[in-house]
């Protein structure tokens, strides 16, 4: 063999051990890439990510699950306005008849029932002494009455019931083919919160370029007093939906809206398009199905231990 021929020889050798190299590197990055049905790993890079917790551990740390459902979410209208008493539970007393007060039963701040003696008055043309009584169950909340004094026509008490009152909510023309005498509302304070519903829609008394939906607001427990600012949600339409969660279900991880999905003690997080809220559920567009567990309360721990886990990876 000359010289030419082994070099024709080893030049053909050379580019066929190249292709064969070229072969090989190709198929393991394709191997690599392609899940066995074609699906690209970057489409389900995170699908390795789980959170495993036994039942036990769960309950101790307030973790449940509930399943997605089907449901209407109630759309609503924000609306803010202030306590007001209940007209119908004031009263400004005075005495029947004119005269001299002789004796004064009652002070600021007492409670009385209805009959209740709150003063005696001897009147000025009979000479004989008279009650003047409590007309409902209540408190004084002002006393203009002294023993001895005379009664001269003005106020002598002032009673209030406040345990209901009134919610009157602002309500601007922008919303005002909204809102309507029944409608349900969800009205808060603080940390207080209350359902009720509109009983009835006035015009502002002082001339203002909106109305007042007045809402009934049992005050019992004491916890919405006169001049307190309310937030409250009025409930205008409801929505049919497919899908729905507890707000409480979603976190952001990772850039995305989330719930974790529940399966035999693994959780994992499940990326979702969400719809419109109620502030109590959500509307789940598309991401998981009728009938899955996810996690309802404190998911938020759930997505530290998965952002833990993915920390000791980085190191």
């Amino acid at each position: 063999m000359n010289k030419f021929t082994q070099l024709k020889t080893f030049t053909i050798l050379k580019v066929l051990v190249l292709s064969v190299t070229l072969m090989m590197i190709h198929g393991t990055v394709s191997g690599g890439d392609k899940h066995a049905d074609g699906d690209s790993h970057e489409d389900d890079k995170h699908a390795g990510e789980v959170i495993t917790m036994s039942d036990e551990t769960a309950v101790q740390n307030g973790i449940t699950t509930t399943n997605v459902i089907a449901g209407d979410i109630a759309l609503s209208t924000t609306l803010y306005g202030r306590i007001s008493a209940d007209p119908a539970s004031l009263s400004h007393i005075r005495a029947r008849f004119d005269g001299v007060i002789k004796d004064v039963k009652v002070n600021i701040g007492d409670t009385v029932k209805k009959g209740d003696i709150l003063a005696v008055v001897e009147s000025n043309e009979s000479l004989k002494s008279y009650s003047i009584t409590s007309p409902f169950d209540g408190n004084v909340i002002a006393r203009h009455a002294n023993n001895g004094e005379l009664s001269n026509g003005q106020v002598l008490f002032s009673l209030a019931n406040y345990k209901n009152v009134w919610a009157q909510l602002t309500v601007f023309s922008q919303h005002l083919g909204k809102i309507k005498v029944g409608q349900a509302v969800d009205l808060r304070h603080a940390n207080f919160e209350q359902l009720s519903e509109i009983a009835y829609l006035t015009p502002s008394a002082d001339g203002s370029p909106h109305s007042l939906a007045n809402v009934t607001v049992d005050n019992n427990s004491g916890y919405w007093p006169l001049g307190t600012l309310v937030k409250a949600q009025v409930t205008t339409a409801t929505k049919a939906v497919s899908h729905m969660v507890p707000v409480t279900a979603v976190q952001e991880y990772e850039d995305k809206q989330v719930v974790f999905v529940n399966h035999d003690n693994e959780y994992k997080p499940r990326p979702v398009q969400l719809g419109v809220t109620d502030g109590r559920f959500i509307e789940v567009i598309s991401g998981i199905e009728i009938g899955e567990r996810v996690v309802a309360t404190n998911s938020y721990l759930i997505k530290a231990d998965l952002e833990k886990s993915e920390a000791g990876h980085d190191h």
